[in-house]
């Protein structure tokens, strides 16, 4: 796993999803600086490095990735209620396990 830098995440990032996942990474890096200049705060930022360190551990697990690509599809696009929550917890077990394991 990268450190928890802005550098070594974006360079896992290219690694992993240049075409679709750079372009939102450095969109994400370049909203989130701009927040904590106009709020004072490094939250946004701490945030912003969270979530893509989250996301690299998720893409380096390709079963992971593929299961909640699938759990997404059915939060967005299920009409059942039910099946929308389970693929929702879902998405968070996949994502708690990957970081534990991670760290």
């Amino acid at each position: 796993m990268p450190e928890k830098t802005p550098a070594a995440l974006r360079i896992a990032v290219a690694r992993l999803d240049p075409a679709n996942a750079l372009p939102r990474f450095d969109q994400h890096w370049e909203d989130a600086t701009r927040e904590a200049r106009d709020l004072f705060t490094l939250t946004p930022c701490r945030a912003f490095l969270e979530h893509w360190w989250t996301w690299v551990a998720v893409q380096r697990t390709p079963g992971a990735a593929a299961r909640v690509a699938e759990c997404e599809r059915i939060v967005a696009d299920s009409p059942d209620r039910s099946e929308r929550r389970a693929a929702s917890a879902e998405i968070s077990r996949i994502i708690a396990t990957v970081q534990e394991s991670a760290r």
